[in-house]
């Protein structure tokens, strides 16, 4: 839908980390394709971005579809990887290794692992945004949310609220997807939750922008904070159209509740309208991940 000269992505709300990857993934996915679009956010009770110059929501579908593709041809989600990403320290380095030397379509490993980051077992330590467990393969699921999403899929999951009515497999970035088991009348993991198709495939591409780093004891994400049991993603929505390499500026440069204070008079100079955060909680049994209910953190008076 446009809007004051852009086309507005009425689809993905920027209060959901889900939609917020979305848009991210949608303005990579032009970029890569020669469209570049700065892009904002409204300031609405909702916010939803808006790109600029206006697009089509077909064009957009395209990119996004062209994106897989060669995503699907490159190393970070090659069907030889362990779809679990469980690997030892040298297979970390040759994953990244033939990453780097790809090029684009090798972006997104340096965002799932990060080399010398080991857990107790000297086993890959994933990116914060790692939520499958269990009998749940990461890599797999990628694969296939890229490879049978529809170019429809994708248009409906821009321009209009989600109707839920996919039936493959979530990589967890709903929020819909934090059903606690307490309040549920039956053990909420025996039922197939449905999903948005081109949701979820838009938040993977939208996934490069969040970088992984090495650290004592764990794997840091930028966005992300706290311990992996118990952490948090906090993100920006600016006012402001901003380039993709301006986004990912600002969504470098957001800090996290508690260590702010020194930041929030920049807020307000880069444009920046609300910031709000996302508990990652992560189960006893098996370590699902999920995010909890967003909350606004700081907002512009």
């Amino acid at each position: 839908m446009a809007e004051s000269g852009g086309t507005s992505l009425s689809g993905l709300p920027g209060t959901n980390p889900l939609g917020f990857l979305a848009a991210l993934g949608a303005q990579f996915a032009l970029d890569w394709r020669g469209k570049s679009c700065a892009m904002f956010w409204t300031d609405q009770p909702i916010p939803q971005p808006v790109l600029e110059p206006a697009v089509d929501l077909d064009e957009i579908a395209e990119a996004v579809l062209f994106v897989a593709a060669r995503w699907l041809d490159g190393p970070a989600l090659d069907e030889s990887v362990d779809p679990k990403l469980k690997l030892k320290s040298q297979e970390i380095r040759e994953y990244l290794e033939q990453a780097r030397v790809a090029g684009t379509s090798g972006l997104l490993a340096a965002c799932l692992l990060a080399e010398g980051s080991l857990d107790r077992s000297q086993i890959a330590k994933p990116s914060d945004f790692y939520f499958t467990a269990g009998q749940q393969k990461f890599v797999s699921i990628a694969r296939t949310n890229l490879g049978e999403v529809t170019k429809d899929e994708i248009i409906a999951d821009l321009g209009s609220r989600w109707s839920y009515e996919g039936a493959r497999d979530s990589l967890m970035w709903d929020t819909v997807d934090d059903r606690d088991h307490a309040l549920s009348a039956s053990d909420p993991s025996k039922s197939k939750k449905p999903t948005n198709p081109g949701a979820e495939a838009l938040a993977v591409l939208g996934l490069v922008r969040f970088p992984s780093f090495a650290s004592q004891g764990r794997t840091r994400t930028q966005g992300c904070s706290g311990s992996w049991k118990s952490g948090a993603f906090t993100w920006p929505l600016w006012g402001v159209p901003a380039s993709s390499r301006t986004a990912g500026s600002l969504l470098g440069h957001v800090a996290p509740e508690g260590a702010e204070r020194h930041r929030l008079k920049w807020y307000r100079a880069w444009g920046i309208n609300r910031v709000l955060q996302s508990q990652i909680r992560r189960s006893d049994q098996g370590g699902y991940g999920t995010f909890g209910p967003p909350r606004v953190v700081w907002q512009r008076e």
